[in-house]
């Protein structure tokens, strides 16, 4: 018989409950607007979880907009919301002031449309399942070439950040909306 450690995330209001406090620097903020969802914080096991219930709430929005963003790049969380964006026909941004690393990058990708503006920073972070992380990317861009930048780059104590030849190589960017680089 299988038992689950914890209990399952469980959303109320707008909110991922937990039984005991959850550090602040671990969680994800998310802010509906209009059609847009903006993202912040860090990429965990509850962010799904709380997408479903934004979304639910928002039934207009279809593109989220990713401010802030980190989270462990190639994690059962961070490829499973990046699945979760894709199914929901999300499109994602970001704007010139974003920076998104590790596992935010993984949710980046799982948008259906892929746009930055000009000053936007992605930095790459190795994953911890390099062989989900390598399908995950293959899945979402067509090729695992940004899974294995990211393990062989991204090794560093920081990540490391990526020029726009490197995203544009990489598929990190749709490559069917024109320019890679929107204006605002």
């Amino acid at each position: 018989m299988f038992r689950r450690s914890e209990p399952a995330p469980v959303a109320r209001e707008g909110f991922v409950v937990h039984e005991a406090p959850v550090p602040q620097n671990n969680m994800t903020a998310f802010l509906p607007e209009g059609d847009t969802i903006f993202l912040s914080g860090s990429i965990n096991k509850d962010t799904a979880v709380g997408f479903a219930s934004v979304r639910e709430a928002n039934p207009d929005a279809r593109r989220l907009v990713m401010l802030e963003a980190d989270g462990v790049a190639g994690s059962p969380e961070t490829l499973a919301f990046g699945r979760a964006v894709r199914e929901a026909g999300f499109s994602t941004h970001l704007r010139n002031d974003s920076v998104i690393s590790g596992g935010a990058v993984d949710a980046f990708i799982g948008g259906t449309q892929r746009t930055m503006e000009d000053g936007a920073v992605i930095a790459v972070k190795s994953g911890q399942d390099v062989e989900a992380h390598k399908a995950f990317a293959t899945e979402m861009v067509g090729g695992d070439g940004y899974a294995r930048f990211a393990q062989e780059f991204g090794q560093r104590r920081r990540p490391r950040a990526m020029t726009i030849a490197e995203i544009g190589a990489m598929g990190i960017v749709s490559a069917n909306v024109g320019n890679v680089l929107e204006t605002n």
